[in-house]
This record gives structure tokens, sequence and C-alpha cells, in this order.
């Protein structure tokens, strides 16, 4: 029998994900609405003004506005993948290195990476595995004397 979730909202991770993912919908949604208000309000006015050729081209360059917002907005929501799912895959590694008995080094993550939190706790986690005997790690120190020659 699986447990239920008590509570819905369970970090601020996910708070900050639900906002981000929000704001793309309501941004986009808005763009296009207002793009078929301005349409169907202006374009008689318009029409009257630069005629139909130039009505033309300014619908064709509001719409052309709003279909590179969208890609901005698939192009923001990839690069938040990124920042989520790179630390993921780091975890899954150190998972999958303490399972094969790996030597490992400390979980590092990129600069403006979400997860940082559960970075720190699993590196704990490594560091008490070490001292109990369970698992090698690399020291920061032993791997710069691997890259650099030594200064005499």
């Amino acid at each position: 029998m699986r447990k239920k979730r008590k509570k819905i909202w369970i970090d601020r991770f996910q708070t900050y994900l639900s906002l981000q993912i929000a704001s793309y919908c309501i941004l986009y949604q808005f763009s296009v609405w207002a793009l078929v208000a301005f349409e169907r309000a202006s374009r008689g006015a318009l029409e009257a003004v630069v005629g139909r050729t130039g009505t033309s081209y300014i619908f064709t360059s509001l719409a052309t506005a709003v279909v590179i917002l969208g890609m901005l907005s698939v192009y923001d929501a990839v690069k938040l993948s990124h920042r989520i799912v790179g630390p993921l895959y780091r975890f899954r590694r150190a998972i999958q290195g303490i399972t094969a008995g790996e030597e490992l080094e400390p979980i590092s993550l990129r600069k403006g990476d979400y997860l940082q939190e559960l970075k720190d706790d699993l590196n704990e986690m490594l560091i008490a595995l070490e001292q109990r005997g369970a698992v090698v790690l690399k020291t920061p120190a032993a791997k710069q004397d691997q890259h650099q020659p030594l200064s005499v």
C-alpha cells in the first residue's frame, strides 16, 4: 500500500517552479489575447490610415512578435530544466558510483543550479559513509595535485 502525501506544497523550489511556469502561460496568453483585441478594435481605423496592405504588415509584425515571445518562453523553460535536470543527473551518477563501489568526488553543482540544499545533504551523507568505510572520497587537494605540476 502506497502512502499518500499529506501536503501538496512541500518545498519552496516547487513554489518557484510553479510561479515560473504560470508566468510563461499568463504572459503568452496575455500577448495572444492582446493581439486579437487590438486587431478587432483597430482594423477599420488602420485600413483607413495605412490601407489594407499596411494593416496586413502591422498585424503580421505583431503576430511574429507573439511567436517570438513563445519561442523565448520555450528557450527559457529549457534553460530552467537544465538547472534542475543537471543536478539530478549528478545525484544519480553519485548514487550509481556508491552502488558500484567507485571512488567518488564530493558533488558539485554549477552556479545558478537548483537543488543546492540537496547537494549539501548528499555530500554530508558521503562524508558519513566515508567515515564508516562504506565509500572512498577523492579529496579536492588530491585532485589538484594530479593536474598541476609541483612548483620548486
